[in-house]
């Protein structure tokens, strides 16, 4: 389970040359506000907004990457920041990042890297390499440079990646946005019947693709401007709304016109 109770986040906006000369007071960007939720386990929670919404800001956040500036945060009754060691051992993370792993390296020596880095090695680090090749489909291409793959086969390894430590709960960041239409079948296949199914794990999804949302989740929460709007379950959505984005489209057009209200 995964609790968030009353979380803020700020980041101090780099100071410029001309702030420094004129001794200008930093300034800090509110990333999250107030930030209620929980997660039971077995949930997979898609988490919608535009771009700055907080979605990423606030995964890392649950995955102990950040410690919040207010607030506490609470994954398998561990704190994120006081027992920050044991509730990341089971959080995995899927960034959609080009850089995130070395291309000159094959996929399998990528994986033997990030596993000894987990504290994994010799023969079980390796049988468990194999089985998430496997997994993931890449059989005959774990032994290619990394700059060879595709962007679906480097997705693929990034879910590999994210697995090494099977962990209870798994993070992707926007796990379809370089794929071409073909890569985003096989990719949400493969999540939806193989990573969560088998093993009925926490997944926790930042999107902009409302199919995404509606095939693999089972909750969406719709963040703006650091804040959960609201989070409810598919079914209760699709029951008032007939399909996913234009319940979206519906909470961010009344979000939007309470803050012109307000102002």
């Amino acid at each position: 389970m995964i609790c968030i109770q009353d979380v803020s986040m700020t980041f101090p906006i780099p100071k410029k040359y001309i702030d420094y000369l004129f001794f200008r007071r930093s300034r800090y960007f509110q990333a999250l506000t107030n930030v209620n939720l929980t997660i039971e386990d077995g949930d997979r929670v898609a988490f919608l907004g535009v771009n700055g919404a907080g979605k990423t800001t606030l995964l890392k956040l649950i995955g102990g990457l950040l410690y919040p500036s207010l607030g506490m945060i609470e994954v398998n009754r561990y704190d994120t920041v006081k027992d920050n060691i044991n509730s990341r051992n089971s959080v995995g993370f899927v960034l959609n990042e080009e850089r995130s792993f070395y291309w000159r390296l094959s996929g399998f020596e990528n994986l033997e890297f990030f596993g000894i880095l987990d504290n994994l090695h010799g023969d079980l680090l390796r049988d468990k390499i194999r089985e998430l090749i496997r997994l993931v489909g890449l059989d005959g291409a774990e032994n290619k440079q990394v700059a060879t793959y595709s962007s679906g086969m480097k997705q693929r390894l990034a879910l590999a990646r994210g697995l090494l430590r099977d962990p209870k709960i798994l993070i992707l960041d926007e796990p379809t946005r370089t794929l071409d239409p073909k890569a985003v079948i096989e990719i949400k296949s493969l999540i939806s019947s193989k990573i969560h199914s088998s093993t009925k794990r926490t997944l926790l999804i930042a999107t902009h693709r409302f199919d995404e949302a509606e095939e693999l989740c089972n909750k969406v929460c719709i963040m703006n401007k650091g804040q959960v709007l609201v989070c409810d379950t598919v079914e209760s959505i699709k029951s008032k709304h007939s399909t996913i984005e234009s319940f979206y489209h519906n909470v961010m057009n009344e979000n939007n016109s309470s803050l012109c209200i307000s102002r």
